[in-house]
């Protein structure tokens, strides 16, 4: 029964994609591998091309450096300084706040050279070079903002630790809202306004999660221009790939937002505002770690099911491609 309902969701939802040029040639490639059965036992499904392990050392290293300044260093640096030293309370602030930025900044500034170098190897589909994909935009505005709280808290002869310990638990609510609005207007239907990295404007407005999975992994993981291809060629040929990542895309959208304002509600109301700081900075972690397991354990049980489902309706998506009209999208 599960499995005739999937199909039933799956008929639905291909005909809505197939004619809709906006992710790329997605329907050439299935037709071409349909042909030449490129994918072995899984004819026409186009393949991410792309393998975790071949980046494991960069992205446990940056991963790993990156939750350290995120959320572990300003534990690790507040309460020896505070109940240890006599250091006043400003001077204190000044060292934790000095190292926040540092190994976002360096990664940052890297994925900003990959993005605006002559050759367009990362950038997104059919963008320029002086144009940023939509992760780096959006990271941008919320670092400003995280960088501003940090110093204006900071700047008082007394420094405020209660808003100190909110930037983080922000940018969680931030990005919710940005997955939870994205993944309205996808439901509905609607279409973008503006340029998504390699979506252009007027295109169907995707989940966030896509959006965040092509830039991060297209420029921060190395998998350049050619993985943002396969995976919007990947979104727009399978029915079961895209309610995966609008599943996904809910399942954070939600769960950040009511992970960061349960933890800015914290932050506000635990009378001794230096458990409020660990708090702040902690919890999100907390959060992060478990989200992250379970996704990966989500998208496996995905990727599962997507094949099962594609092997199953192998003759119907055959007839989808055949009888499709192919598009192109430029490069």
């Amino acid at each position: 029964m599960a499995a005739t309902a999937d199909r039933s969701y799956d008929s639905e939802n291909t005909a809505d994609c197939a004619g809709a040029p906006e992710y790329g040639d997605a329907l050439h490639t299935a037709r071409r591998s349909m042909a030449h059965d490129r994918y072995g036992v899984l004819p026409g499904l186009p393949r991410l091309e792309y393998n975790l392990m071949d980046h494991w050392k960069k992205l446990f290293l940056v991963g790993g450096l990156l939750i350290l300044e995120g959320s572990a260093l300003p534990i690790i640096l507040f309460y020896p300084l505070w109940y240890k030293t006599n250091l006043r309370h400003g001077i204190l602030f000044a060292i934790i706040t000095s190292f926040f930025g540092l190994i976002s900044g360096l990664e940052f500034a890297h994925r900003s050279w990959r993005l605006i170098h002559k050759n367009d190897k990362y950038r997104p589909l059919d963008g320029t070079r002086w144009k940023f994909d939509f992760t780096h935009h959006t990271l941008s505005i919320c670092y400003t903002i995280m960088t501003g709280i940090l110093i204006g808290a900071s700047i008082p002869h007394e420094p405020l630790v209660r808003p100190l310990a909110i930037p983080v638990p922000l940018f969680f609510i931030a990005a919710g809202t940005l997955c939870i609005v994205t993944g309205t207007m996808s439901a509905l239907g609607m279409r973008t306004a503006c340029k998504i990295s390699s979506i252009p404007k007027g295109a169907p407005q995707p989940p966030y999660v896509l959006t965040a999975v092509e830039d991060v992994v297209g420029v921060d993981g190395g998998g350049a221009r050619k993985f943002r291809q396969k995976l919007l060629e990947r979104y727009k040929a399978s029915p079961a790939f895209r309610r995966m990542i609008a599943e996904l895309n809910w399942f954070w959208g939600i769960g950040s937002v009511i992970s960061g304002a349960g933890t800015l509600a914290a932050v506000w109301v635990i009378p001794q505002q230096e458990v409020a700081y660990g708090v702040g900075w902690g919890e999100p972690l907390v959060f992060f770690i478990i989200w992250t397991f379970i996704t990966v354990l989500w998208i496996r049980r995905g990727l599962r099911r997507e094949k099962k489902l594609w092997g199953a309706d192998r003759p119907e998506k055959a007839a989808v491609i055949e009888s499709s009209t192919d598009t192109h999208t430029p490069v």
